[in-house]
């Protein structure tokens, strides 16, 4: 017969798992972890982590080896052994990804429970068996569901959740003592927000960053009046009520592992909006109220081109389609026995407003993928090839040794040989992979041989960048004798990117290729003194577009970087610059232009970008008129400002002229 002090744990490396295997050391239980051969050493630090809670309190941690996918879990002997030797089984390890293949699911979560029963049996086990399910297996449900249902006719709407309703049934017809557990959405530690991923209400996360980026406080945004809540719970709730209950003198076979009260969606966003410093979320328009709004929408939402838009919208909020159809805002989920169970323990759910900020917080610090920029470049731009035009010096510089230190081919593209040599040689030395290929972009000849060179060699693009280009700060009264100034940018910085493209698209729809159109913040509000360089930049950004529109379902996606002033060569003959406090730096430019490919962004901009870009859109006239008073407070040569005393408070300001 197992003994009570003896646990066996499968899964006890995951979130779930580290924080329960830690309360049942601190308990004095001798806990044995099934581990898949390898795991260890990707686990390593988690595990230095629980051994060192075990050094600290009376329990033992040991372990075995064994796979979900083998038969009888393809224990050892010793594995058996500790099986039979345990009073309790906590089974933990399972696939939690909503957007896994239907096939991973099945054959993880229920074929993996099956061998577990498997083993179990033949091990001669006759304690407790503990298996971690989910409130997922209420499926659509709409109503009240409790701890008492389990098939009430419920629509299982998604792979995942299936594969918990079966594997939670073959858990109830195995003849064994058993106790089930449904936590809802898991999220990180309530008092230190501690994550092991990006997942569920997580991947909004970089959506509400934006919107708070985006507007200040004080405003307040409508938003559609959604309803249902979305139960979150965390995850040190979670360990510590399976801990207690696990041991607890009850009846009870199944536990909700929820929030009894839960924020209704609209509330939990403003509380993760209020922790990112974004704006007041409200009020609500019930679009459902609108005169044909619920017939005309469900029809509208069987159309193919609507569920594309409605992707390709979600995409640019950074959230995962598949995981919000599958949720299931409009079921309740009653926990009696759980509150029952814990009853005198002090253990109970904290409510979300009490630790939305720790989340947020966390996630900015550990999380946000923004900040994890090495590892997420490695991983799309490893092996791939990268052109970059403009790479001798400056921002296209800056990219190019980006790309190659996250393992990309990187072809240098620009017109002084002597240095673009130098930066393919500092690119190698540094242990990248650069080729550079001299061309005078201006040429349409030079243009072409350029891309038969490319292609001969190195078979094809995976991302093209075009960042050259010429600028002209003149005002346009001084240039009407001067077209040459248009025909001149609009030949290097419109037509060339345009004439490349075209030479390289079959290559780079081949390859699902992305572009990466690298613009000016002047796009979003054209000022004064740069009308050539900004046509040109804006008719680039236009043709982005177009593209776009007619290659996005091949693959091919364009990436608009609209960039503020960058501390380059390009802007040091402007004395008015000279001071200036608030350029950017290559460096960072390079990472905002990565953004865009990396993450598929279709336009990348910075919070003044965003502010500026909309209130031209919204107040053109008023926008027109500041732009104005501008320029004749900062004139170009000897003429004198008709506003000097606005001139000197701008300048103190920002270090010299905005324009």
């Amino acid at each position: 017969m197992g003994a009570a002090t003896h646990v066996f744990v499968t899964g006890g490396t995951g979130l779930i798992g580290r924080a329960l295997v830690e309360r049942l050391l601190r308990r004095g239980l001798n806990v044995t972890l099934m581990l898949r051969t390898g795991s260890a050493e990707r686990r390593k630090s988690e595990l230095e982590a629980l051994h060192r809670v075990a050094g600290g309190a009376n329990g033992s941690l040991n372990r075995v080896t064994g796979d979900l996918g083998a038969a009888d879990l393809g224990l050892s002997d010793a594995g058996l052994a500790a099986l039979a030797e345990a009073g309790h089984c906590f089974h933990l390890a399972a696939l939690y990804d909503i957007d896994a293949d239907p096939d991973a699911l099945e054959k993880t979560n229920i074929d993996g429970t099956r061998q577990l029963l498997s083993a179990l049996r033949k091990a001669g086990f006759d304690g407790t068996l503990h298996h971690v399910s989910s409130v997922a297996v209420a499926g659509d449900y709409a109503e009240t569901f409790t701890e008492a249902m389990f098939e009430e006719g419920q629509v299982l709407p998604h792979a995942y959740h299936r594969s918990k309703l079966e594997s939670e049934k073959l858990v109830r017809e195995s003849g064994l003592d058993y106790r089930i557990y449904r936590p809802s959405g898991v999220v990180g530690d309530s008092k230190t927000g501690a994550m092991d991923r990006i997942d569920g209400v997580y991947f909004s996360f970089g959506a509400i960053k934006k919107l708070a980026y985006a507007l200040p406080r004080w405003a307040r945004v409508p938003v559609p009046r959604i309803r249902g809540r979305f139960n979150l719970v965390p995850v040190d709730y979670v360990a510590d009520a399976m801990a207690h209950i696990a041991f607890a003198d009850t009846d009870a076979r199944v536990f909700h592992l929820v929030d009894p009260k839960p924020p209704s969606l609209l509330k939990m966003t403003d509380m993760f909006v209020a922790a990112a410093g974004g704006p007041r979320l409200g009020p609500a328009v019930d679009l459902a109220k609108l005169p044909g709004m619920k017939k005309t929408g469900a029809l509208l939402s069987m159309l193919p081109s609507v569920r594309e838009l409605r992707d390709a919208f979600l995409s640019d909020l950074g959230l995962p389609s598949t995981g919000l159809r599958a949720m299931n805002t409009k079921a309740r989920f009653d926990d009696s026995n759980t509150q029952a169970a814990l009853a005198g323990s002090g253990i109970q759910c904290p409510p979300l407003k009490s630790y939305a900020k720790t989340l947020f917080r966390y996630y900015e610090d550990h999380l946000d993928p923004m900040k994890q920029r090495p590892a997420r470049y490695r991983r799309a731009l490893g092996g791939k090839v990268v052109l970059v035009t403009g790479a001798s010096r400056g921002i296209g510089l800056a990219v190019a040794q980006t790309a190659a230190e996250a393992g990309a081919k990187v072809l240098l593209v620009a017109r002084d040989a002597e240095k673009l040599e130098a930066a393919v040689e500092g690119i190698r030395g540094a242990g990248g992979e650069a080729y550079a290929h001299a061309t005078d972009l201006s040429s349409f000849d030079e243009v072409d041989a350029l891309a038969e060179q490319v292609l001969a060699r190195h078979g094809g693009v995976d991302v093209l960048i075009h960042n050259a280009a010429r600028s002209i700060r003149r005002p346009i009264v001084a240039s009407m004798d001067r077209f040459h100034d248009y025909e001149r940018t609009m030949a290097l910085n419109y037509f060339a990117p345009v004439r490349l493209t075209l030479r390289l698209l079959p290559s780079l729809i081949e390859r699902g290729g992305t572009i990466s159109h690298v613009l000016t913040m002047g796009v979003l509000i054209p000022g004064p003194y740069f009308a050539a360089y900004l046509a040109t930049k804006a008719a680039l950004d236009a043709f982005g577009d177009s593209l776009m529109s007619e290659l996005q379902h091949e693959g091919i996606h364009v990436s608009s970087v609209y960039l503020p002033l960058v501390k380059t060569e390009m802007m040091a003959p402007v004395e008015e610059y000279a001071g200036r406090r608030d350029v950017m730096t290559p460096k960072r430019a390079a990472t905002m232009i990565l953004d865009g490919v990396v993450d598929r962004r279709r336009r990348v901009m910075t919070p003044a970008g965003a502010y500026f870009g909309f209130g031209n859109r919204v107040t053109p006239a008023t926008t027109s008129r500041i732009l104005n008073l501008i320029e004749r407070a900062f004139p170009v040569g000897d003429a004198p400002s008709e506003f000097p005393v606005e001139r000197a408070f701008i300048t103190n300001a920002i270090g010299g002229s905005p324009i």
